[in-house]
């Protein structure tokens, strides 16, 4: 009996190779892994007349070597772990990432010829050297039939090879490159390798060098200097039980905000304030830990901030188009494509699209999640191209991104309670500056006397009161406008939508009317012709619908114009009942479509709020809005009765310094679920799917701005949500007495 082997073709070399790994630099890479398993401190990566098909590439490490049985039953030895039967590096405990020596053979396929040469740790003065011929390889009928010899000698270890006394280590050269390696391919290749251990303070373990023309630049810009120009740092820690926390670190690197898991471990829009809350599931993915460094690159607008006001934006920036993203680093390596440029592995750029409230994207924040994986939870793809998305992994990326969204929680609390009534005050306090500087001028100079002398003591003293009033009134005016253009940055995109929607709805609204005119001629002309009972069962129910839909139309094409009447943006005493019937009206077409009910409770006696028309209407607009949409939820469970109450009282004050409009809208939906109540008055906080998040912030901004007071609670008398508005009104109205609950 003959024994046989199964025998491979050299074609089966290029499946595995360089089908298996396309990319020429996850194959590089793996040649660094491999530096990194043997316990090197530096690996050097060297292009030489690589612009050209018939280059060289080398890579050489000062690791622990290999001895001969090494080479052959390790490099040798395509497809099978090292990690199976050690995990850890022996001398330095590393925990090994390097993987089945696919990559490793589509580095060695990329020449015509490779040489090993490697000296162990283990065996001093000893050096072995592999050279594979891939040439004859393929012109051979099987892999097998061409032996591979390994050469063992002597070496001198005094002997320099040019630049640096060489002791142990392995050098891979590989010769005869197939094709040439052009300039993008090789910016790639230096970002990888620099990117490899990252630009952080503390990649000093493992460093590569890459001796190519495009890395000159490159290695000015990734560097760590830059990172200490952050606004905020993130760090969020998942333990090995599956609970996350977090800290927020601020511009000086002091703790500003700190989560546990109840908070953390909820995703945006989901964190709900109860007395009894429903604690998060806990992650099912291995110990992790982010890291984040957001950047401000318009440091202007935070002139008290003097670090960020004299950062180098420019240099960041460039930097940033790198380096930016967030960078996935399992066992102390980069794994590519995460945080590789076009690869938002975490959607941090669709999120902050979605929602651009305080959040960062790849061009003005630099992150990485370190993941140990002791357990060798997450599988590496065949190719090295990343990992299996298994569900472990997938919980890893929303641990991630629910730190990142508790993070920009935080940043907006804390920007919406600074800005909220600030031009109010501002300008409260500016008017009191200026009493006070008059008063002061009065002082100096009577008016029915004229100018005084000043030579006093008492002179003096008021002349320095005279220059500090004047100090704090120009102070208090900066500050005003400092407040004015934070909200002038929320409501100029606002203004774009307003204007682009007007222009939208005056064109929109002839051939609305003209669809409505055109199908009511349609419904005379085939009455005629038919039955009335084939009218009723086939043309009935399409054309009515057809003619209701085509009002909703001009109902919405309508509206936008109405709000946006320059004559409603003047000053004056706006009736408050009387608004409430006419904004109603604007939505009547499409209330009625939606087969909304209206109740009306209007016993504000004739009121009045000094504002503007526009003000009141934008108010019951978003509140009507709000209410609306809360009709079209599905998940939860709602009376069949679609009604919404707008109620108005005039109370008095508590403190009897006069009276107040109350303004109460009531719904039968299902309430204010899944977002806490304090929430719902931020920018970009929404439980719709295709909400913007806004129209209740503009509701608290109006509000805060006539110096009253906004209030929801999340189950009404009607069963759904009630919101309540309360403004001052002017003085002299007529009150009923009652109070409002």
């Amino acid at each position: 009996m003959i024994d046989h082997r199964l025998r491979f073709a050299p074609e089966i070399l290029a499946r595995l190779g360089e089908e298996l790994v396309p990319h020429p630099d996850l194959g590089i890479m793996e040649l660094v892994r491999n530096a990194y398993d043997a316990d090197a401190a530096l690996c050097t990566i060297k292009l030489s007349g690589a612009s050209e098909a018939g280059g060289t590439l080398t890579v050489s490490d000062d690791g622990d070597g290999m001895t001969e049985a090494e080479l052959a039953s390790g490099f040798l030895l395509i497809g099978k772990s090292g990690k199976v039967s050690s995990t850890h590096t022996l001398r330095l405990g590393r925990r090994k990432v390097g993987e089945k020596g696919l990559g490793r053979l589509a580095a060695l396929r990329l020449g015509t010829t490779v040489t090993v040469t490697t000296r162990s740790r283990a065996e001093p003065g000893i050096e072995h050297v592999l050279r594979i011929d891939w040439d004859r390889i393929d012109a051979a009928q099987a892999v097998e039939d061409v032996p591979l010899r390994i050469v063992t000698r002597e070496f001198d270890p005094s002997v320099s090879d040019g630049s640096a006394v060489w002791r142990q280590g392995t050098t891979v050269a590989v010769t005869g490159l197939r094709h040439s390696i052009s300039p993008s391919a090789a910016e790639q290749l230096a970002r990888s390798l620099l990117l490899l251990s990252g630009p952080f303070a503390d990649s000093t373990a493992f460093q590569v060098v890459c001796d190519a023309p495009e890395y000159t630049e490159l290695s000015r810009l990734v560097n760590s200097k830059l990172l200490r120009y952050f606004e905020y740092r993130l760090v969020a820690v998942l333990d090995g039980n599956g609970q996350a926390s977090a800290t927020l670190y601020n511009w000086r690197d002091e703790a500003e905000f700190m989560g546990g898991h109840a908070d953390v471990g909820h995703r945006q829009g989901t964190r709900r304030k109860k007395k009894n809350p429903t604690p998060p599931m806990a992650f099912d993915a291995p110990a992790a830990t982010l890291e984040l460094w957001m950047f401000n690159l318009n440091p202007s607008a935070t002139k008290k901030e003097v670090r960020l006001a004299e950062q180098p934006t420019r240099e960041i920036q460039g930097w940033l188009r790198q380096v930016g993203g967030i960078h996935l680093y399992h066992r102390g390596l980069r794994v590519q494509p995460y945080g590789d440029k076009g690869n938002d592995w975490l959607n941090i750029n669709l999120r902050r699209a979605g929602n651009p409230e305080l959040r960062p994207s790849t061009a003005t924040a630099l992150g990485r999640l370190l993941v140990a994986d002791q357990g060798d939870v997450l599988r590496p793809k065949t190719d090295r191209s990343g990992f299996v998305e298994t569900f472990q992994f997938s919980q890893l990326q929303e641990f991630a991104k629910s730190a990142m969204d508790w993070a920009a929680d935080q940043r907006l609390d804390k920007r919406e309670q600074a800005r909220v009534g600030a031009a109010t005050k501002a300008h409260d306090d500016a008017e009191e500056a200026g009493v006070r500087f008059q008063q002061i001028l009065a002082a100096i100079a009577p008016p029915d006397e004229g100018m005084l002398p000043i030579d006093a003591p008492s002179d003096q003293a008021t002349l320095r009161s005279l220059a500090d009033s004047a100090t704090r009134v120009v102070d208090i005016q900066r500050l005003e406008i400092e407040a004015l253009r934070e909200d002038l940055l929320l409501y100029r995109s606002l203004a774009t939508v307003g204007t682009s929607t007007a222009v939208f709805a005056h064109e929109a609204l002839r051939p609305a009317a003209r669809i409505g005119s055109g199908l009511k001629t349609l419904r005379r002309r085939i009455e005629p012709h038919v039955s009335a009972e084939v009218y009723e069962e086939s043309f009935k129910s399409p054309i009515e619908s057809s003619i209701d839909s085509a009002k909703t139309l001009e109902t919405f094409a309508r509206l936008p114009l109405s709000l946006l009447e320059k004559s409603k943006r003047e000053v004056g005493d706006i009736d408050i009942d009387a608004t409430c019937r006419s904004v109603v009206k604007l939505f009547e077409g499409y209330l009625d479509e939606r087969n909304i009910k209206i109740l009306f409770d209007l016993h504000a006696g004739g009121a009045a709020v000094r504002t503007t028309t526009a003000d009141i209407e934008s108010v019951l607009s978003n509140l009507l809005a709000n209410a609306a949409h809360a009709f079209t939820r599905t998940d939860v469970p709602m009376g069949p009765e679609r009604i919404v109450r707008i109620r108005t009282r005039l109370v008095d004050r508590e403190d009897a310094t006069g009276q107040d409009v109350v303004l109460c809208v009531d719904d039968s939906g299902p309430g204010i679920i899944g977002i806490a109540l304090k929430s719902i008055w931020l920018p970009g906080k929404t439980t719709f799917d295709n909400g913007t998040g806004l129209g209740l912030t503009i509701v608290r901004d109006i509000v805060g701005d006539l110096k009253g007071r906004q209030e929801a609670r999340a189950k009404g008398e009607l069963g759904g949500a009630r919101i309540l508005v309360q403004l001052p009104a002017r003085t002299g109205a007529v009150t009923d007495g009652g109070q409002f609950d």
